[in-house]
Order: structure tokens, then C-alpha cells, then sequence
């Protein structure tokens, strides 16, 4: 169970995940030692996990999404399968048209190529839909999700924004 300092810590830690502890423990009244054991705690738990992202466009990679159908398996076995592929960044079964939807990144063509390829000839894949993408207006990864409806942290933040 996450309570408000965990939330709060989390909030700081999203804008930089690279804030010392001391900073944030004195924006909240609280001491260091507090904030790491919270740290350490929420990512024992899997509620947290500090990472560094880059943005494969700018670094001249392909960012490439995947719609796959499956067929002759179930999408969880192929998705298994697929989720063991270090191209693959992200693996998640849908609902709708395609059964699984896929994000990946690749430093080329030439291995934009080989994944595809390593994908097609997967069991259980019957057809795979390719989304190249050209340029990114907003991405969940930095910025882009925590201030969207249902990512925040308090009820206020997670509410649908009202039009008016």
C-alpha cells in the first residue's frame, strides 16, 4: 500500500530520477534515511523503478510499433516469446483487431529487418502490422505520461479534465 510520502516521493523522483535523496527529503520534511528505505521498499515491491530513457529518434534509431494476430497458440504464449527479444521494449496483449501490441527500437533498417523477420517466423504469428514512426509529439516516457488522465498520483491528478 502506497501512502502520501511514498506518493510524494515517487512525484519528485519522476521529474528526476536522478534527485539526490537529500533534496527530496528536505522538500518533504523528512530525513534521508526515510526517503531511501521508501525508495528501497518501492522498488522491492515492482511499484518503482528508476531507469534512464533515450530517445531512439534522436539518436537516428528506428522506433517502430507492431500489431500482431495470432493464430494456432494463445496470444500470452506468443507474447512470452516475443517479450524474450532485446529489440522489444514493450509487449502487451490487446483487445480488438490484433492480439498483441508491440514497441521496439532498432539501431537500423537492416535490423528493423531481422526483427521483422524473427517476428514472422515465430509460432503462433499470423500477420504483423508495421508502424514506423517519423517524429514523436508526445511520449509516455518522459513528460508525456505523468500528466495524463489516470497517471497521476493523487485523485485530483488522475481525473478526467473537464472541457468547458
Amino acid at each position: 500500500m502506497i501512502d502520501e510520502l511514498d506518493r510524494n516521493i515517487v512525484q519528485a523522483l519522476t521529474r528526476d530520477g536522478r534527485t539526490p535523496y537529500t533534496t527530496v527529503a528536505r522538500s518533504l520534511g523528512v530525513s534521508e534515511a526515510t526517503v531511501r528505505q521508501r525508495v528501497s521498499k518501492l522498488q522491492d515491491s515492482g511499484a518503482l523503478r528508476i531507469v534512464a530513457l533515450a530517445n531512439a529518434l534522436t539518436l537516428g534509431h528506428q522506433s517502430v510499433r507492431l500489431l500482431i494476430r495470432v493464430r494456432d497458440l494463445t496470444p500470452r504464449a506468443v507474447a512470452r516469446s516475443l517479450a524474450d527479444m532485446a529489440m522489444i521494449n514493450h509487449v502487451a496483449l490487446c483487445a480488438g483487431g490484433q492480439d498483441i501490441y508491440l514497441e521496439g527500437t532498432c539501431r537500423d533498417q537492416a535490423q528493423l529487418i531481422r526483427l521483422l523477420d524473427d517476428i514472422r517466423m515465430l509460432p503462433g504469428v499470423s500477420t504483423v502490422q508495421v508502424l514506423l514512426l517519423l517524429e514523436l509529439f508526445k511520449d509516455y516516457s518522459w513528460d508525456g505520461l505523468s500528466s495524463s488522465v489516470g497517471q497521476g498520483f493523487t485523485e485530483e491528478e488522475s481525473a478526467p479534465r473537464q472541457s468547458g
